[in-house]
């Protein structure tokens, strides 16, 4: 158990050095609201799916290190006869200071089933 206590110290002493590091962590993911009354669906951004959804939003995991300002990200409703995709910009964090880890990248989108595509929302 003590070499946990020194593994924090060490890890508070170098973001202290720094000055402005604190401890808050993040994580990286795009959401995407369903329409009211779906409860289920399948979320795909560059290969990686997801069928978790919480309150009603589909939560695709992304890394923290995804590539480029955007995502393509493709929805497959229940009963639906085709995917549904849209590109959403994705925004990248620190939220312990510009020189701190990590580095979150995150996104949101809704579906406009009429439309048939994923729309980004803009936060």
């Amino acid at each position: 158990m003590r070499w946990h206590r020194l593994a924090l110290l060490l890890a508070l002493t170098g973001c202290s050095s720094a000055g402005e590091c604190s401890l808050v962590g993040c994580v990286s993911q795009l959401t995407v609201t369903l329409p009211a009354g779906v409860t289920s669906g399948e979320a795909c951004v560059a290969g990686v799916c997801t069928s978790q959804v919480v309150d009603g939003t589909l939560l695709v995991p992304l890394g923290r290190r995804a590539d480029g300002d955007s995502a393509v990200v493709t929805v497959t409703l229940p009963g639906a006869a085709a995917p549904l995709t849209g590109q959403v910009p994705l925004l990248r964090s620190r939220p312990n200071g510009d020189r701190c880890p990590p580095v979150c990248v995150t996104g949101s989108a809704e579906l406009d089933v009429a439309g048939q595509r994923v729309v980004a929302v803009r936060g």
